[in-house]
């Protein structure tokens, strides 16, 4: 499967030596599965948009430090590109900021909120989906935002809950799911992000109550799988 990475932003520069870019991330924790995925990288924040939404099998749409309510002309266009591919029902999935993108194109409501997403937070599963394989009750995934999206799109479904983000996924049709969460981020790396942009910025204890959820249970490569599942159509039986 060829999935177009439509690539919101560079990685922090201090974990570039050691983990790439997004396209080497996503590339590691697909193949993690056991059913390695070839990216392909589409820069879409310097302007590079694909011709079309049949220019690959799937399309993931890439976390971002920008917000989706940004008036940005890549910004703008890439919602353009998320209605098209809804239109197309191709399959698509948003993580961060890309699920965010999902929600904003589509009628949602995307806004900065006062709570913090740093850290490894449980998703509580409230809706039961035949792609959900291996199978769970809550995922612990690690988190980094201040966006979210607080209303949902009209043709959306909830997917998944968290305490600090009532919307941390959600599914529109068979073709699109978003996760708030970031299952390209392993342990080291969230450690390595919270420590270099947090440390000056976040409000007294932020920081440290992320760090203590380094250890915590992670099921990264659990949703990475589900995600695969979702854009091959794969169901239960299937």
């Amino acid at each position: 499967m060829r999935i177009g990475l439509l690539r919101c932003d560079d990685i922090f520069e201090e974990l570039r030596p050691e983990y790439g870019g997004y396209q080497q991330l996503f590339t590691n924790l697909f193949a993690a599965t056991g059913e390695p995925v070839e990216f392909v990288d589409v820069p879409v924040y310097q302007g590079t948009f694909p011709s079309g939404p049949d220019d690959h099998d799937a399309w993931l749409i890439t976390g971002s430090v920008r917000g989706v309510y940004e008036d940005e002309p890549w910004i703008r266009s890439l919602l353009d590109l998320v209605r098209d591919l809804d239109a197309a029902r191709a399959p698509t999935l948003g993580v961060c900021f890309g699920h965010q993108a999902i929600a904003q194109a589509l009628g949602g409501r995307v806004e900065r909120v006062q709570t913090w997403g740093l850290g490894n937070r449980p998703a509580r599963i409230t809706s039961r989906e035949t792609w959900m394989e291996p199978d769970h009750d809550e995922v612990g995934v690690f988190y980094c935002h201040r966006d979210q999206v607080l209303d949902m799109p009209p043709a959306g479904r909830l997917v998944a809950t968290a305490d600090h983000c009532p919307i941390a996924a959600l599914a529109v049709g068979d073709h699109m799911l978003g996760v708030q969460a970031h299952p390209e981020f392993d342990a080291h790396y969230a450690d390595v992000l919270y420590r270099g942009r947090f440390t000056q910025t976040s409000p007294e204890g932020v920081l440290d109550e992320a760090l203590s959820t380094l250890d915590a249970p992670l099921h990264r490569v659990d949703v990475a799988a589900w995600m695969l599942r979702f854009v091959r159509g794969d169901r239960a039986g299937s």
